[in-house]
């Protein structure tokens, strides 16, 4: 399907009022606007009126794994408040996990693979857009600090466009990563189910994005989300290629994975900077042992997600680590910071929900679904993904979009692509 059908509203999608706004949310969550806050509560809205109005609500999500995962992990942080001695960030902290379990239950089963297929594509559009304005906006603050003899494109300064470009839109970087990576999985899937021969424009037109998605993911130079994203689809494509006994197209993929990867590792200054000084490395030791002190302590309940951030500093004051006490940094660290606020369990919880959406996803070969999961727990090792928002819209939006929303699950690959109409005979 050519992406200007999409706009085209074709079989109606675009008199669906329900669909125009998920349409919206996935163009503009990405943005630093309040208003995608303002459109979840409107598809909250428009889910509970339509319930009240045909009074039947469709419980057969409760027999997903994955669901009734989400809806033990949420209970989790609300209990948490019976103990928390910071109830008002707990509750802040729960009102930010809620879209984890919502959405999924505003989206059920109310979309076609179609219609699944145009808000990828239009997050997707969305990334890129606002990729290109920040790196505008680092191009115009370049040419105020540099001085005008060095603007040539000889002696450019990428180093400064790596580290600039996600400060200008206010996106930590590691989170700015994980978005173009995910765009970067999406574009691989669609390049994947078209054949050239066939579909050339619109085959071109993905080829288009993923390179520019790729190239832009290595400029940011996130070592985790880079390196996390090339794995998963190098091993998917070896799985696949395996799969279907193209043993040169193994070699081709393997030929192409290494040798794309040190060409990255040479040319992108700020990228072989932090991996030879170790970046960060020293610091999040410091980070992952003062959590680990805090477990050790409460191992049971933790410190409730509202005391969380205040008890690993307290800890990183313990083992004299002034950086992190200054900075008030988190555990860098998901899996950790789970521990540090709902104990163990949540440790547990959190562990399982992954691995029932990676189970999921295989069941149904969803070539996204499973990419994304595998490169958002990889993340998580170093960056806590979930406890700001950017993480947890972009973890709720992408496993309800995928897992729940279809009517037919899941994506069928006759849905990606046009289909030739039969001769007549």
């Amino acid at each position: 399907m050519s992406f200007s059908k999409v706009f085209r509203g074709t079989s109606g999608l675009w008199h669906d009022a329900y669909g125009n706004v998920l349409y919206l949310y996935a163009f503009v969550f990405p943005w630093r606007s309040n208003l995608k806050s303002a459109l979840f509560l409107l598809l909250l809205g428009a889910f509970l009126w339509q319930t009240a109005r045909k009074k039947n609500l469709d419980l057969s999500i409760l027999k997903s794994k994955v669901y009734r995962t989400m809806i033990a992990y949420f209970s989790l942080c609300v209990l948490s408040l019976f103990y928390s001695v910071n109830q008002e960030g707990t509750l802040q902290f729960i009102v930010l996990q809620a879209s984890i379990f919502l959405l999924p239950l505003l989206v059920y089963r109310r979309f076609s693979a179609k219609q699944v297929q145009n808000a990828l594509l239009l997050f997707c559009l969305s990334c890129f857009v606002l990729a290109v304005y920040a790196t505008m906006l680092t191009a115009l603050e370049y040419l105020k600090v540099i001085p005008p003899h060095a603007h040539s494109l000889a002696t450019l300064d990428w180093t400064f466009f790596s580290y600039h470009i996600p400060q200008s839109i206010r996106f930590h970087a590691p989170y700015f990563s994980l978005y173009i990576g995910t765009c970067l999985i999406i574009h691989s899937y669609f390049l994947y189910t078209l054949r050239y021969s066939e579909h050339r424009k619109t085959f071109l037109f993905h080829l288009f994005f993923w390179l520019f998605f790729f190239s832009f993911l290595a400029l940011l130079s996130s070592r985790t989300a880079l390196v996390a994203t090339v794995v998963v689809l190098a091993v998917a494509a070896v799985y696949l290629a395996l799969k279907a006994r193209k043993y040169l197209l193994l070699a081709a993929v393997v030929v192409f994975t290494a040798g794309t990867s040190l060409l990255i590792f040479e040319k992108v200054t700020y990228l072989k900077t932090k991996f030879s000084q170790n970046a960060g490395v020293t610091e999040r030791k410091m980070m992952w042992l003062s959590a680990l002190d805090i477990i050790k302590e409460r191992p049971i309940t933790g410190v409730s997600p509202g005391g969380s951030r205040d008890a690993v500093v307290e800890s990183y004051r313990k083992h004299n680590f002034k950086e992190g006490v200054e900075a008030r940094f988190d555990a860098h660290n998901q899996f950790l910071m789970y521990g540090v606020s709902l104990g163990l369990p949540g440790v547990l919880v959190f562990l399982l929900l992954l691995l029932f959406l990676l189970k999921a996803a295989y069941q149904r070969q969803d070539f996204i679904l499973f990419a994304f999961v595998a490169v958002f727990g990889i993340c998580c090792l170093t960056e806590s993904l979930l406890q700001r928002r950017d993480g947890t819209l972009l973890f709720s939006f992408v496993t309800s979009l995928l897992l729940f929303a279809p009517k037919d699950q899941p994506i069928p690959r006759q849905t990606l692509v046009k289909q030739k109409k039969p001769l007549k005979n």
